[in-house]
C-alpha cells in the first residue's frame, strides 16, 4: 500500500460520507479558482495544517510532497516569468541577448503569482481529499455519480497495476540488495540496469496474462 492510501484509510474523517467530502472538494477548488488571493492565500494557510491533522500526516513528509511537485512547477513557470522585448524600460531585470532584452516584467510577476496561487491552492484541496478519501470510498462515490461502468473498469486496473509494478520493483530491489548489488557505484548502475531490464521483462509477461483475462472477460459478458 502506497504511503498516501495508507494514510487515507485512517483519517480521523473516513467515517464521514463521501458525498460531503466531495461537495467540500468541489467548495475548495471554487475558492482556488477564484482569484481572489486573500481567499486562496488563507485556504492554502488553513488547509494545509488541517490536512495534517485530519490525515495523521507528519508535516515533513507533506511537505516533501510539495517539494516533488514543485520542481516541475517552478520549471513550468520559467514561460510566464521570462520575456524577451526589444526595450529594457519595462524590464524589472534585464539580460542583453540578440538584438533584444531577455528579462521579468512586471506584468509577467503578476502573472505568475496567479498561477502560483492558483495551482498550489488547488494541490491543497486535492491533497486534502485525496488523504481523506479511501480508494473503495472513491468507487462508490463514482458508481453514484453514474460513471460508466468501462472507466471504473479501467480506473480500478490501473489502480492495481500500478500497485504490481510498485510490488515487483521493491521484490526485486530487495532481492539485488539482499545480493550486495548496491556496494559501490560501479555496482549501483549495473544493479540498476540489471532491476530496469528485469521488470521490463516481468510487467510485459504480467501485461500478457491481464489481456488473457480481460479477454475472456469480455468474451462472457458479451456471449450471455
Amino acid at each position: 500500500m502506497f504511503a498516501i492510501d495508507k494514510y487515507a484509510y485512517q483519517n480521523r474523517l473516513k467515517n464521514l460520507p463521501v458525498a460531503y467530502k466531495f461537495v467540500i472538494y468541489l467548495l475548495l477548488l471554487a475558492v482556488s479558482f477564484s482569484g481572489v488571493r486573500s481567499l486562496q492565500l488563507g485556504l492554502i494557510v488553513l488547509m494545509a495544517p488541517l490536512t495534517c491533522y485530519v490525515a495523521r500526516l507528519p508535516w515533513l513528509r507533506y511537505l516533501k510532497w510539495y517539494l516533488h511537485a514543485s520542481i516541475f512547477i517552478l520549471i513550468s513557470l520559467l514561460t510566464f516569468v521570462l520575456t524577451y522585448q526589444n526595450s529594457q524600460e519595462q524590464l524589472l531585470l534585464a539580460l542583453p541577448l540578440g538584438q533584444g532584452y531577455l528579462g521579468i516584467s512586471q506584468s509577467s510577476v503578476q502573472q505568475t503569482i496567479f498561477i502560483l496561487l492558483r495551482i498550489y491552492s488547488s494541490l491543497v484541496s486535492t491533497y486534502f481529499f485525496v488523504l481523506t478519501v479511501p480508494f473503495a470510498q472513491m468507487l462508490r462515490l463514482f458508481k453514484a455519480m453514474h460513471v460508466p461502468r468501462v472507466l471504473l473498469d479501467l480506473i480500478v486496473l490501473m489502480y492495481r497495476f500500478i500497485f504490481l509494478v510498485f510490488y515487483e520493483f521493491v521484490t526485486i530491489r530487495d532481492t539485488l540488495d539482499l545480493k550486495f548489488s548496491f556496494y559501490n557505484k560501479r555496482k549501483q548502475h549495473q544493479a540498476w540496469g540489471r532491476l530496469a531490464n528485469t521488470l521490463f521483462v516481468k510487467l510485459l509477461d504480467d501485461n500478457q496474462h491481464l489481456n488473457e483475462v480481460l479477454t475472456l472477460r469480455f468474451d462472457a459478458e458479451h456471449s450471455e
